[in-house]
């Protein structure tokens, strides 16, 4: 027994060890970022991005483009772009004009930011099915467009701004926020009909590169 124990564990060091070497560490950022700061963070192992391209106030982030033609002159091998929408202005329009003000810019896709909105006007609503359906309004946009759509959230937020039974947007990626300072899916728990997760937000608030960000993984 003793041995088949020691056999037991090297076999699960070496998953672990295949899984780290597997994973693919990443960053968001919500600031200006130069050309040498992607660069820098690439060669600390970052190697893909997320810019906020929209406020939470409910207009364009005008470090957006520039930040975006920096990240793949830094050496990005991937870049997409977040909205955090205003609740309180249309989801269809601020889609639109978001996708007008990327046109020329070279990105994945657009990732909606759902969590507590701190502008003005801009508040979730307390009722769970109007924001559900205000997030299915959002993705029926993106897809009109031609944009391929994702959601950030934790399992938290979600339940209290879109409500356990929300599954709008579970046929899209799931990005998710879980700051146990992990690289792995470990521990993660199926919610809005996700069973399985695309991306990890694992640490906030860091800095790298001179740069705030926080760190993602998948």
């Amino acid at each position: 027994m003793p041995q088949l124990s020691k056999i037991c564990l090297l076999l699960l060091s070496l998953f672990v060890a295949i899984q780290v070497a597997n994973a693919v560490l990443g960053v968001d950022i919500s600031a200006a970022a130069s050309e040498s700061d992607f660069s820098c963070m690439v060669k600390n192992g970052y190697t893909f991005v997320i810019i906020r391209c929209w406020c939470s106030y409910g207009g364009s982030d005008p470090n957006c483009p520039t930040s975006i033609k920096n990240a793949w002159a830094g050496g990005m091998s991937h870049v997409d772009a977040y909205m955090f929408p205003c609740a309180g202005q249309s989801a269809s329009t601020q889609v639109s004009e978001l996708v007008t003000y990327l046109k020329g810019s070279k990105y994945g896709q657009i990732w909606f930011d759902i969590e507590t909105n701190p502008s003005s006007g801009c508040g979730w609503s307390g009722d769970l099915s109007s924001n559900c359906n205000y997030l299915s309004d959002l993705i029926s946009e993106a897809v009109k467009l031609g944009v391929n759509p994702g959601v950030y959230a934790s399992e938290y937020m979600w339940g209290q701004i879109m409500g356990s039974s929300c599954t709008v947007a579970s046929k899209y990626a799931l990005w998710y926020a879980d700051y146990d300072n992990s690289p792995s899916f470990g521990g993660f728990s199926s919610f809005g009909g996700w069973s399985t997760p695309s991306m990890k937000q694992y640490n906030g608030n860091s800095n790298l590169c001179g740069v705030g960000v926080d760190l993602d993984y998948y």
